[in-house]
């Protein structure tokens, strides 16, 4: 038989699931990390543009209040020129016909300021001030200079030369931003840092929920290579049957009777068990076709109590069927398959009593269900075994003996009850047994006056 590789095989499928996982969560990962680090990255980018703008405009402020002066007064105090560079991180440079003032600054930078100075010049120069030829009473202005230092300082810078008739006299002033620009850095860190934090916590995001996506394949996958073990299983036992029977009666032609019997017994065996598994594969792909109607809940129970009634008295075992006084409500259904339901129930029930017991067949309706209860009085259902009991291939201690059952007939009258949009559910039996109730939504529409 070929079942058992296929066992082996969805073995091997499932070993791939943590290889599966790793690919998607990496996949999703990647993509959400991009979209992140997008963000990141314009955010930083807007930040570090909106400081530059506003350093360059406190600057630009800053250079106009001492080029105003520069303008308008010949003469400059050394306490306001030293107030102004300590209070702002300025570097006043001011000459008339090219002669510094005697000023020294009230504060040494990273780099030296003379060094400084001649760079300020140097840029300025490089924006072309000094190529012009200007004409009396003329200022000329440059616009912000970005200067970088030899000790990795950096600056803000502005130059101005005005020409009057009495020559010429120029004002350089730099500010040093360092401190703005290594906190534009520190924030870039910080920005890269939250990026890779992010996507990190993005990874285990994405793996916890693409676990949580494979979660019920993985359920799927386990359960159908069970599935395939345990149909596997029960079908090698009456092949091993029809196998030894066919080889007895071949060299014992006298007891070939009693071996075809065999032979024809577990072939019918294997016929039932070959009929569920296709009912169950219907129900696993959703290719159940119900032909629904509107029928009356209590006439369809008095057709299975009429089917039963005679088997049950062949065991010698009493079918107690109740109906309640009122009228019951219809039910839309599909008749076949709600007598498959409680004749699966009704047959559990007939197998586990004991010969001289009972079984008891009631219905009873609310609003919007009705609820038909089987219920035996047997040795019942122990607790740990009832969430276990609509499971496929599943056999309670109780039915260990019982050669006749698959293991299959509550899983597929489960599956019909949801089919249904009802429900299935067991129960213990006062006194001892077990009590099966069937859950069904009542008809939309009902015939006036009942039946």
């Amino acid at each position: 038989m070929k079942l058992f590789p296929k066992a082996f095989a969805a073995s091997d499928h499932s070993r791939q699931f943590p290889a599966v996982q790793k690919r998607l969560s990496l996949f999703y990962t990647l993509m959400t990390g991009l979209i992140l680090s997008v963000i990141l990255l314009v955010c930083f980018f807007y930040m570090r543009g909106a400081v530059e703008s506003r350093n360059n405009a406190l600057f630009s402020s800053l250079f106009l209040n001492i080029s105003s002066r520069f303008q308008s007064e010949s003469f400059f105090s050394d306490s306001w020129l030293a107030q102004m560079e300590a209070d702002n991180n300025l570097i006043i440079h001011i000459e008339d016909n090219g002669q510094p003032l005697h000023f020294r600054g009230s504060w040494d930078p990273a780099t030296d300021r003379d060094t400084l100075i001649d760079l300020g010049k140097q840029a300025a120069a490089e924006t072309g001030i000094f190529a012009a030829n200007p004409s009396r009473s003329q200022i000329l202005q440059s616009p912000v200079l970005s200067i970088s230092g030899r000790a990795e300082d950096s600056y803000f810078g502005m130059y101005l030369v005005e020409f009057t008739d009495g020559g010429s006299k120029s004002l350089l002033v730099l500010q040093d931003v360092t401190g703005s620009q290594r906190q534009l850095v520190y924030q870039g860190l910080f920005f890269l840092l939250a990026g890779i934090l992010g996507i990190f916590l993005l990874f285990l995001a994405s793996w916890n929920m693409v676990g949580k996506t494979l979660q019920p394949l993985k359920e799927n996958q386990k359960q159908q290579a069970e599935f395939i073990a345990a149909a596997s299983h029960e079908l090698r036992s009456p092949l091993a049957v029809i196998q030894a029977s066919a080889s007895a009666a071949r060299t014992s032609p006298q007891d070939a009777g009693s071996m075809l019997s065999n032979i024809e017994k577990e072939c019918s065996r294997m016929g039932t068990l070959i009929q569920d598994l296709l009912v169950l594969a219907a129900a696993d792909s959703r290719r159940w076709n119900l032909a629904k109607e509107n029928l009356d809940a209590d006439t369809l129970l008095l057709d299975v109590y009429e089917t039963f009634e005679p088997l049950c008295r062949q065991k010698k075992t009493a079918l107690h069927l109740e109906l309640p006084d009122e009228e019951l409500p219809r039910i839309f259904c599909d008749r076949n398959r709600v007598i498959q339901i409680l004749t699966v129930l009704l047959d559990n029930a007939l197998s586990y009593t004991r010969e001289g017991g009972q079984i008891d067949l009631t219905v009873s309706s609310s609003s919007r269900y009705i609820c038909y209860a089987v219920a035996d009085h047997g040795k019942g259902i122990p607790d740990e075994e009832k969430p276990f009991i609509f499971d496929r291939f599943y056999q309670s201690s109780r039915a260990r003996d019982q050669k006749e059952h698959f293991g299959l007939g509550l899983s597929i009258a489960r599956e019909l009850a949801k089919l249904h949009k009802g429900e299935l559910t067991v129960q213990d039996t006062p006194g001892g047994g077990c009590t099966f109730l069937l859950t069904l939504p009542v008809s939309r529409i009902q015939t006036p006056g009942g039946r």
